[in-house]
C-alpha cells in the first residue's frame, strides 16, 4: 500500500460527492455560484481513479504477471471480490428509485447493470440508471479484464508507442465529434476511458525504472514537487471554464493527475507525511464505499419526502442537506466496509478460490 495515494482516494471521492450536490443551484446566489463555478467540476475525481487504478494494479501485479506468479483467474477473482459485492448491494438498494419504467426496458437495464455492461450503451438513460455512479465500476471491470493483456502488450517499446498514439488520438476525436456525444463517448465509454487506465500503467513503468535514482527521493525536493502538483491541479481547475466540457471529461486533467500520482507514489515529502496519517488512510480505504453510497443517499434524501409528507419538515434543504448526506454516507461507508465489504471479499475468495 502506498499510503498517500490511498488517502488521496478519499479526497477525490469527496470531489465527486461535491459534483452531485446539484440542489445547491436552487439556493441563494452564493451557493448557486459556488456549485456552478467550483463544485460542479468534481467529476474529475473519476479521472484520478482510472489513472490511479492502472498505476496501483501495475504496482501490485505487473511483475507477478511477467514472472508467472499470478494467473488471470486469480487476478480476476481478487478484482471481482473487491468491487462486486458492494456494487450488487447498491444496485438492489437503488431498485425502489427505478420503478415506473416498462418491464422490458427495466429488465434490460437491470441485466446490463448486474453484469456491469451499462457503460457500453451510449445512453444516459441506461448508464445512469439505478445507482448512477456504477457506470465507472462498469469501466473498471473492463479495465481489469484488459489489464493482463496490456501488461504483456506494453512490454515492447513499439507497442508503448502505439498506446501513446491512441492516447494522443483522444483529443482529436473529441474535436471532430459532435458535442452532444461527448458525455457518452469520452466520459463514460470504456473504450475511450481506457486511455486513462493505460496512462496509469505507463506511469508505473516510468516509476519503476526511476524509483531508485529519482530526485523525488530527497525529502526537500519531494515536498516542493508535492505542493507544486497540488498547485498545478488548482491552476487547471481555475481555468476549466475556458475549456470545452468534452476535453474536461477526458484529457484536460491528464497532466496534473499523472504528476500528482507520480509525485505522491514516492511518499517522501511533507504532504505525503500528512497523508500517511492513519485516519486519512482509513478514509481512503472506505472511499470506495463512500463513492458507491453517496449518490443513493442524495437520491433517497430527495425521494423519501415525496413518499412521506411528514419528512418534508424533518429533512432540511440547502447546505444542511449536503452536510446530513455527507455524514450519513460516511457512517454507512464505515459500516459496510467493516461488516460487508471485507467479509464478502474474504468469503468470495475462500469459496470461489477453492474451486479454481
Amino acid at each position: 500500500m502506498i499510503k498517500p495515494l490511498t488517502s488521496l482516494r478519499f479526497f477525490f471521492a469527496f470531489m465527486v460527492f461535491l459534483h452531485h450536490l446539484w440542489f445547491l443551484l436552487d439556493e441563494n446566489q452564493f451557493l448557486h455560484d459556488l456549485y456552478d463555478n467550483v463544485l460542479k467540476e468534481g467529476f474529475i475525481g473519476v479521472s484520478f481513479f482510472f489513472i490511479l487504478s492502472g498505476f496501483v494494479l501495475s504496482y501490485n501485479y505487473y511483475d507477478k504477471f511477467i514472472n508467472g506468479e499470478t494467473k488471470f483467474r486469480q487476478f480476476s477473482l481478487a478484482r471481482i471480490a473487491r468491487i462486486y459485492p458492494l456494487h450488487l448491494l447498491t444496485l438492489l438498494i437503488a431498485i425502489p428509485l427505478s420503478l415506473g419504467e416498462n418491464a422490458i426496458s427495466w429488465g434490460t437495464k437491470f441485466m446490463l447493470h448486474l453484469f456491469l455492461l451499462q457503460s457500453f450503451v451510449p445512453s444516459g438513460d441506461t448508464y445512469f440508471f439505478f445507482n448512477s455512479v456504477s457506470w465507472s465500476i462498469s469501466n473498471e471491470m473492463f479495465f481489469y479484464l484488459m489489464f493482463p493483456l496490456l501488461v504483456f502488450f506494453l512490454l515492447k517499446k513499439q507497442n508503448v508507442k502505439i498506446a501513446l498514439g491512441y492516447i494522443l488520438l483522444i483529443p482529436i476525436l473529441i474535436f471532430i465529434t459532435n458535442d452532444s456525444y461527448h458525455e457518452a463517448i469520452f466520459d463514460v465509454n470504456p473504450l475511450t476511458r481506457i486511455a486513462d487506465f493505460i496512462i496509469g500503467i505507463i506511469l508505473y513503468k516510468i516509476y519503476i525504472k526511476r524509483k531508485d535514482t529519482e530526485i523525488l527521493n530527497r525529502k526537500s525536493i519531494a515536498s516542493i514537487v508535492e505542493i507544486g502538483s497540488i498547485v498545478l491541479l488548482a491552476v487547471f481547475l481555475s481555468f476549466h471554464q475556458y475549456i470545452p466540457i468534452g476535453y474536461r471529461y477526458s484529457c484536460y486533467y491528464w497532466l496534473p493527475m499523472t504528476l500528482l500520482i507520480y509525485t505522491f507514489s514516492y511518499s517522501k515529502g511533507i504532504i505525503s507525511n500528512i497523508l500517511s496519517n492513519r485516519i486519512l488512510v482509513f478514509l481512503g480505504e472506505i472511499s470506495f464505499g463512500f463513492y458507491m453510497i453517496h449518490m443513493l443517499a442524495i437520491k433517497y434524501y430527495e425521494y423519501l419526502p415525496q413518499k412521506f409528507a411528514a419528512l418534508k419538515y424533518l429533512l432540511p434543504k440547502s447546505y444542511i442537506e449536503a452536510i446530513v448526506v455527507f455524514v450519513v454516507t460516511l457512517i454507512l461507508s464505515m459500516i459496510t466496509y467493516k461488516w460487508y465489504e471485507t467479509p464478502a471479499n474474504k468469503f468470495i475468495k475462500k469459496k470461489l478460490g477453492s474451486k479454481l
